[in-house]
Parts: structure tokens; sequence; C-alpha cells
């Protein structure tokens, strides 16, 4: 398969397909039944509608504090159309053609995060042992959020604070400095979500946590009882100790006091999803679950009713009363919702810890996973782009409409 411009395969088409009037001028497909069938999604539209304006008008401040954002957002713009380039599948028997346009893999697209998120979840089960699972949520107050805002890479305190708690709780001490303090080593999951329902900043960690424990000589033991005040307390020291060391003494005391103070109890950790009525019949479900958060943007597509050129019209259903909120804010504004949640590049959101983050640790021929490798092999093969789309539109693209024979990729479009 060979690599060529717009105006080659322009040139290609008239000699090979004799139709003038197959592509535009911009080397897109025209004719109905020969292009591409998925359609530019609602958030794409309205950033492709006000985007340049927006960071025109914002550009110092969002390059300061979300310096990826305009790559981002113009990947969006451009996912899946001409601009990202195309494979041209051609069958020869009945001169049929069909644009497999490219997509943009961005951090904010709804499309593209489908399938990242089916990737993400096939991994996590790949290596999770298959005994008993427990969801927690490490959260924080409304105080402290603002510390996270302006510079996401600063969550890094977040999984760190999380992480240094759970070793500290299951070895029964407070601190862990020295490496033989380390009796037991869990294994766990953490995932970063930075929002809630309503779209505000709140950033707080979910842990899938492996209800086991290997000590010194990798024999495994079961535990069925966490300490969730003491998780609470432990966690909220932790972080506040960690935020003074990275911020300064100077900057954060005061802060930290006024934590102390206000929260006696620490800060809250406990099963969230279970506290607001959110049930799950098996593990996939969960890891489903807390890796769609990581994998698309702040709000799904459905929940935006309507827009115009100056208003975006959405809604959020409150979890603690079960009640339906519609929200109707100007188009910059909702940019800025969306924006807030835009993490930087090569940031990990989902992060594997103790036992889960070492491969020696865990001997499949002793330790059964949810899933084997034989399985991760096969389930991995319906991630591919033709089966995702058999699957989810009950249709192979690059099937001909007239034979029914697959046809062949002939050339890619830059």
């Amino acid at each position: 398969m060979t690599n060529i411009n717009i105006h080659e395969l322009n040139a290609w088409a008239k000699e090979h397909i004799i139709d003038d009037n197959m592509f535009d001028d911009d080397g897109c497909l025209i004719t109905e039944n020969k292009s591409d069938f998925r359609t530019t999604g609602i958030i794409a539209e309205i950033l492709e509608q006000s985007w340049d304006s927006f960071y025109s008008k914002y550009k110092e401040q969002l390059d300061k504090i979300r310096p990826n954002c305009n790559k981002e957002i113009n990947k969006i713009i451009k996912c899946h159309n001409h601009d990202l380039g195309a494979t041209v599948y051609y069958c020869e028997e009945d001169n049929e053609v069909y644009f497999c346009h490219h997509t943009c893999k961005g951090k904010l697209c709804s499309h593209c995060g489908i399938k990242s998120q089916k990737t993400k979840v096939l991994n996590i089960m790949s290596k999770c042992i298959n005994t008993n699972h427990r969801h927690i949520t490490f959260t924080i107050p409304e105080d402290l959020r603002i510390w996270f805002r302006d510079d996401l890479y600063i969550t890094n305190i977040l999984y760190e604070s999380v992480c240094d708690t759970i070793y500290s709780i299951v070895n029964g001490k407070v601190s862990l400095k020295r490496k033989y303090d380390l009796k037991y080593m869990p294994g766990f999951f953490s995932f970063l979500h930075t929002f809630g329902r309503d779209l505000k900043f709140n950033p707080h960690i979910h842990v899938i946590f492996c209800e086991g424990l290997l000590d010194r000589n990798n024999n495994f033991k079961k535990i069925n009882y966490l300490n969730y005040d003491a998780l609470s307390k432990r966690f909220m020291k932790i972080l506040l100790d960690k935020m003074e060391t990275f911020f300064g003494k100077d900057k954060f005391y005061q802060t930290k006091r006024n934590m102390y103070k206000k929260y006696p109890n620490g800060f809250y950790v406990n099963n969230k999803l279970e506290d607001n009525g959110i049930t799950f019949h098996n593990y996939k479900d969960l890891i489903s679950y807390v890796t769609r958060y990581c994998s698309r943007p702040a709000i799904a597509e459905s929940r935006i009713t309507s827009y115009d050129d100056e208003n975006v019209n959405w809604y959020y259903i409150d979890h603690k009363n079960n009640k339906k909120y519609n929200v109707s804010e100007k188009i910059f504004d909702f940019i800025k919702r969306i924006l807030m949640h835009l993490l930087p590049s090569n940031f990990k959101t989902i992060r594997y810890y103790g036992f889960y983050n070492k491969n020696d640790k865990i001997n499949e021929e002793i330790f059964n996973k949810l899933i084997s490798s034989e399985q991760k092999e096969h389930l991995a093969k319906n991630l591919k782009w033709n089966t995702l789309c058999l699957l989810s539109f009950k249709r192979i693209p690059i099937q001909c409409p007239k034979c029914n024979n697959l046809m062949k990729a002939l050339y890619t479009v830059t």
C-alpha cells in the first residue's frame, strides 16, 4: 500500500474509476454510497464552530495552564475527515470505492475513546487475579480542589498519597521509609477522575483493590476487612504532608491546619459508587465503569440536547436525589468546562500498583486470572476496526455492496 496525496488520488481515481464527480475540491468522496458512514460528533461540531475565536481570546492563559489544548482540540475537529488522511479500499469487480478516514486518538474525542476504553478494560482483566476485589474511592474536600486545577500534573500527588495510604494500612505502619518495613505487598489499580456529573472540577481516585496480599516469600494471604476510618485519617495526613512539601510550608501551612480542624475524621474514603446506588454484577462491569471516565470527554454527547451560535443546552442527573438538572450556558463557558478536564500529554490516568505492577510476582500457574493469555489474545481480535464496526453497526465497512466481497486496501491518502 502506497502513500499518495490528494491530487495524485484524484488523478488515479479518474484513470481507474472514470468518475469525474466522485471527489470534491478537498479530495473527499461526495457520492453517498461510496462515502464513509461515520458523522462528526456534537462536541466536535461545537468546537469547530467556536474554537478559533475562543483560542484567540484566551491564548495566553490557555498556553500556560493547558499547553496541549490547541493540538488536542484540532485533532478532534479533524477526526475522521480528510485532514487526517484516509485509506482507500477498492473493489475491482464492481468499481466500488470506500474511504476509511483516519481517527485522531484524541484525549477529548468521544469516538476514539470507545476503543481506548475497551482496550484498557481488557488489559486490566488480563492482570486481575480471579479472587475478590473491592472498589474504594478516595476523595478530597472542595477546599483543596483549587490547588490541583491549574496544573493537572500535580494530581500525581493524589496517586502517591493513595498508594502510600494503602501500603501503610496493610502493613500496619504509619510510615514505610525503610525497605524492610514492607511485610506485605498489596495489588491494586488506581483511576483518576477529575469531574462529577455536573462537570465541576472534582479530582478523586477510584481504586480496585485485591483482597489478598503477597508476603516476602510470595505467599498469598487473603484479607476480607479494611478499616475505612483508618484509611480516611491516614489518607488525609499523607496527602496534606505531601502537599505541604510540594507547595511549601509558608504557602500551605494555614490550609493544612484548617483541614485538620474542619475534617477531624479525615477525608471521605469509601465505596462511593455503592453509596450512590450504583451496583455491578461482575468485575468487568466495575472495570468498564471506572475506565470509561479515563478515556472519554467529561460529558457524553447524549447529554447535550441542543446548541446554536451562542448557547449549549445539556443536562445531568444528581446521584444524591436522582433529580434531573437542565443547564444552558454560553458556548465559551461550555468549552471552558471541557478544557478544565483536559489532562497533560502522556499523562497516565490508570496506574498499576504492588504485585499488579510486577509481572514476575504473579505466577499464572498458581494464580488464576480473570482471563487467560489465550482469552486475551482472542478478545483482542474483537478490538480490530472491522470487528468493532460489525459488532456495533452490524456491517463490514469494506464489504462491497454489490458483490459482497471484501475490498482491497490500495492507497493511504495523506
